[in-house]
């Protein structure tokens, strides 16, 4: 017998709360008219409140429920990164920010001295409610006496001669010649010290120099500098003349490379002089078939800069006195350490300019002692424990230990067992059964577990108490990319040093994966795009993909973006050009660990294993910063900084479209006018009209170029 259902007269399409009391509270008025009273303590109303609330949480539990089912669509972090667990895949944890830290020697070293131990804590001060951010060094820092060089070297004529006895040697009637008889153009004395920087340098003068011109300079190794003031065609030949780099005053002599931008193919050459500005001229077009003769597909520059702020009083080494100079450590300059003859020192060097052939000045001692010193290091964001013990095994297969720390830095696992160190894999799919791995797996804020094996993909732990040891660094959940002079507290009492700051801003720092919606939606691309690459790549693409999730020993993920060029430098080569966290340049010792991680080092232990499966090997640079300008006029009510803050967010490396996924501007995309008009627009409803001076027209970026906000003229007409 046919059963028949009578569907009520009612609204079924409310979704929340809201809605379906709403809907039942007409209902009632219609088939229950009686009940007046529609307080919120009615019975028969707290009665509907219910049922709302109910409906409301089962339609919200199956809008949940469909949501989560799918990868694309799913919205919780812990939803996501249980999927992901299916292909192997693992929510990358915060990456700390780096940065460079400049320790003040509290006195001259007469002996080597560990300056800074290793982990040695330094951090921000705490501002009101903000707490500090704690920084630890990445290496020990150790310092041999600093009363004397570690080398002092003559170059005269093409050959080197070791002057550092003499120099050392403060006994009066030794004198010495480092720039020969006669100097000649090209000709220099260098000092230099193994790990100190010094800020005043003094020489103790026989017999003057006469004759000669000269400049004081430090090496700093970094040979892209910026571009020429002009390009002139020779025909066969490119002239450069350098004058927005080198200046109006003779800097002959000078060895400068000039790159072409779009392959980075460059030629090293030596600075003439024409009478009235400094120029190099190519031996050809640089790779060209028709040459370009715009100054912005190149970039020039040297290797040593002069020393900032400089007062020589030895007069070009006519008499006995000290150079006195800014430290070239600051957002602008970076002294770094290099190799001049084989010997590696922080160098300050005097190059002759120009020499007539008088004799040249005869030397007694020389000094680095009669200033300021300092050494530098690196330090990254977080702090180091060791859980001793972090537990005693059982002798099970597949042991867990859940540590003790949120926030786990990841790459940073040391775990021993019984006094013996054991690996840290991805995965157990390659572990043989001896094999001393252990794998770590993320939780709930990124408190990390250690896994070992089941005795056949890996070894099983030996049974003992406390016999398991882990040490690790945690604790980067706040954005750590401060500022330039930020790092300016000693957490650990460095007797040696009497103050410390870092001389340029932090950089490196990224939120954990998944930790926002925009990182949420970026792993759900990156997630599934390893199963292409995995830790092999394949082709340029498979290189990128590897650079960006690239993690070095102190766990930071130094890089956001990367863009592998193949011969870049060569046949057989895959340039890998990279933007550092933040937007900025990687350092040296961050390019140089990426390009170890692509290459692979059989030298190390464990191993390092090449990551091309190609007979290609990667040289890795950082991307080249396109600087815009923007000079603009505003029509409306509204506020300079509302303006400035749009530009600052889109006209920047790192910026992204409002997927969360797509990058804003690729590697040499079109900047457009248009584009620019648009966001100065939508920075504000209240805006009429926008005159746009600067750029006049379009910027079309190299390849290997990103756009980065310049200088910002905002005129607000209201």
């Amino acid at each position: 017998m046919a059963t028949t259902i009578d569907i009520p007269d009612f609204d079924f399409s409310g979704f929340y709360y809201p809605q379906i009391l709403e809907a039942l509270v007409a209902y009632k008025r219609r088939n229950v008219p009686e009940i007046t009273d529609e307080s919120e303590y009615e019975p028969f109303i707290q009665l509907l409140r219910m049922v709302a609330l109910v409906g409301h949480m089962n339609n919200v539990n199956l809008d949940i429920a469909a949501n989560e089912g799918t990868l694309p669509t799913a919205r919780l972090q812990a939803t996501v990164r249980n999927m992901l667990k299916l292909i192997g895949y693992q929510l990358a944890p915060t990456s700390p920010a780096q940065a460079p830290m400049l320790y003040k020697l509290a006195k001259v070293l007469v002996a080597t001295t560990e300056v800074v131990p290793y982990r040695a804590p330094v951090s921000t001060r705490r501002q009101g409610d903000v707490p500090p951010i704690t920084f630890e060094a990445d290496a020990a820092i150790e310092c041999s006496r600093t009363d004397m060089f570690t080398s002092v070297l003559g170059y005269h004529l093409g050959a080197f001669t070791d002057f550092t006895a003499q120099a050392n040697d403060r006994t009066p009637g030794s004198p010495w010649q480092p720039l020969g008889a006669a100097p000649a153009a090209g000709d220099a004395v260098y000092f230099g010290h193994a790990q100190a920087l010094w800020d005043k340098l003094y020489a103790e003068v026989l017999a003057p120099a006469s004759g000669i011109a000269g400049v004081w300079e430090y090496y700093d190794g970094n040979w892209l500098k910026t571009i020429p003031s002009s390009v002139t065609d020779l025909g066969g030949t490119l002239e450069f003349d350098l004058t927005s780099y080198l200046g109006t005053d003779n800097r002959q002599g000078t060895v400068v490379r000039v790159y072409r931008n779009d392959t980075m193919t460059f030629e090293q050459l030596t600075v003439a002089w024409s009478g009235t500005a400094n120029v190099v001229t190519t031996t050809g077009y640089l790779g060209q078939t028709a040459p370009s003769t715009d100054p912005a597909d190149y970039t020039v520059g040297s290797d040593w800069e002069p020393l900032p702020n400089s007062v020589d009083g030895t007069s070009l080494l006519s008499a006995s006195g000290a150079v006195e100079y800014d430290v070239p450590q600051d957002e602008q300059t970076n002294w770094a350490a290099g190799e001049v003859d084989a010997v590696s020192c922080y160098w300050v060097r005097f190059r002759v300019v120009t020499a007539t052939g008088a004799p040249g000045p005869s030397l007694d001692w020389a000094t680095m002692d009669a200033g300021k010193q300092w050494v530098l290091g690196q330090s990254t964001q977080g702090k180091s424990i060791t859980e001793d013990p972090l537990g005693s095994s059982t002798g099970e297969p597949s042991q867990r230990f859940d540590t003790a720390r949120d926030y786990f830095l990841g790459g940073t696992m040391e775990v021993t067992v019984d006094g013996t160190p054991w690996v840290e894999v991805d995965t157990f799919l390659e572990s043989q059964a001896n094999d001393l791995h252990f794998r770590v797996e993320l939780g709930d804020n990124d408190r990390a577990t250690v896994v070992f094996g089941d005795g056949q993909s890996g070894r099983v732990p030996p049974a003992g108490t406390n016999n398991i040891v882990a040490t690790y660094r945690y604790g980067a959940e706040d954005d750590g990319n401060v500022g330039a002079l930020t790092i300016t507290s000693d957490r650990s009492g460095l007797s040696a040093v009497s103050s410390l700051a870092n001389p340029r801003p932090a950089t490196g720092w990224k939120p954990a994966e998944g930790s926002t919606p925009e990182t949420l939606e970026q792993a759900k691309v990156a997630g599934p795009a390893t199963l292409r690459t995995r830790e092999v790549a394949l082709g340029p693409e498979d290189v990128e993909s590897l650079s960006v999730a690239f993690r070095d020993g102190t766990g930071a993920s130094p890089f956001s973006r990367a863009r592998a060029f193949e011969e870049g430098y060569g046949p057989k080569t895959i340039e890998v050009a990279v933007v550092a966290s933040g937007g900025g340049l990687g350092t040296p010792a961050q390019l140089a660990a990426l390009q170890q991680y692509l290459n692979g080092d059989r030298t190390t232990y464990p191993p390092l294993p090449k990551r091309i499966v190609a007979n290609q090997q990667a040289v890795t640079v950082n991307y080249t910063p396109r600087v815009i300008d923007v000079t603009v006029t505003v029509y409306g009510d509204v506020e300079e900084e509302t303006v400035r803050n749009k530009l600052a967010a889109v006209i920047q490396p790192e910026a992204r479209m409002e997927d969360g996924v797509t990058w804003e501007w690729d590697f040499g995309a079109l900047v457009p006018t248009s584009r620019i008009v648009h966001e100065v627009f939508t920075s504000d409803p209240d805006i009429k009209r926008v005159d746009l001076a600067v750029p006049a027209s379009n910027v079309q970026l190299e390849p290997r170029e990103l756009p980065v906000l310049g200088t910002l003229t905002i005129t607000v007409v209201r």
